[in-house]
């Protein structure tokens, strides 16, 4: 008589067998498998290529700035991707660019360029900089490293201009007031300018249009247009929007119809282009003057 089947005992897995069985599942999956090499470090550039850093004015608002690389060697060179490192601007990610140079002077690569950090009214001191380029070869693609002055002058300025533009919105909210109203071909209203920060002077020195729309001091007013002094809180300038250019040209050019600066400083800082924030409101109201205002001309 065969009598009731009885179960096998399950068997617990100690220690060393669980080590192994990960072991055999990494080997697998190459979970466990060797590192991946470091990137080889970067090369020697090719006889007679340079770089050096410049802007033009219609990048200062873009946050871009040029490559400019010269050539001066006995063979073209190309250029897939370039990279800047230049602290304390953050480093981004490389740039494509996919150019060809030949013997030539200068040829500018335009690129984006990283934020600051700054830390209170005194801009960090830049450190050496360099940029990293990926040049195409016949046996593949080589990295190479093209050093900058140190320091670098536009580096230098750029990182002033940005922490300066830190310590202004620290030290006052300079803003477009909420009331505007109509009055003729003009949209009348005021610039308020709030302190945030005590004891801090703020000097708003001019303010500024769009290809569209103009932005100007409300009468005849001297520049600077304002000075949030240390025993004020706050302050208001009247402006006024108009739309003097209502061809179609400058419509269809118009990539930032709103954006509107202001330039405002610190003591002992140079003077800062900034951009007013604009809301929907304002905005629906913008539009109606622009509607309005080239339907009568």
């Amino acid at each position: 008589m065969i009598g009731p089947a009885v179960p096998r005992p399950r068997h617990r897995r100690g220690p060393c067998a669980k080590a192994a069985a990960l072991a055999l599942t990494c080997a697998v999956t190459a979970c466990g498998g060797p590192a991946a090499a470091p990137e080889p470090a970067p090369a020697a550039p090719p006889p007679g290529l340079t770089v050096a850093l410049r802007q033009m004015r219609i990048d200062e608002l873009k946050h871009v700035l040029s490559v400019a690389v010269g050539n001066s060697g006995p063979a073209p060179v190309h250029i897939e991707r370039v990279q800047l490192h230049a602290p304390p601007l953050a480093t981004l990610p490389p740039e494509p660019v996919n150019t060809r140079i030949g013997t030539t002077p200068r040829v500018d690569l335009r690129i984006p360029y990283g934020a600051v950090h700054c830390a209170g009214r005194t801009p960090p001191a830049p450190g050496p900089a360099h940029v990293l380029a990926w040049i195409r070869e016949p046996a593949g693609t080589r990295r190479i490293r093209l050093p900058l002055p140190h320091p670098d002058p536009l580096v230098t300025r750029l990182v002033g201009l940005e922490c300066g533009a830190q310590a202004v919105r620290a030290a006052a909210d300079v803003r477009l007031g909420a009331m505007w109203t109509r009055r003729g071909d003009a949209l009348a209203g005021e610039v308020v300018m709030r302190r945030r920060t005590p004891g801090t002077t703020v000097t708003l020195h001019d303010v500024g249009g769009s290809v569209i729309f103009g932005l100007s001091p409300a009468g005849a007013r001297e520049k600077p247009l304002a000075v949030l002094g240390p025993d004020r809180e706050e302050l208001t300038v009247p402006v006024r929007f108009t739309a003097p250019n209502c061809s179609a040209h400058s419509m269809a050019d118009a990539k930032k119809p709103y954006a509107f600066p202001f330039w405002a400083s610190l003591p002992g800082l140079e003077r800062r282009y900034l951009e007013f924030e604009v809301t929907a409101e304002l905005r629906g109201s913008l539009d109606r003057l622009l509607r309005e205002t080239c339907k009568n001309r």
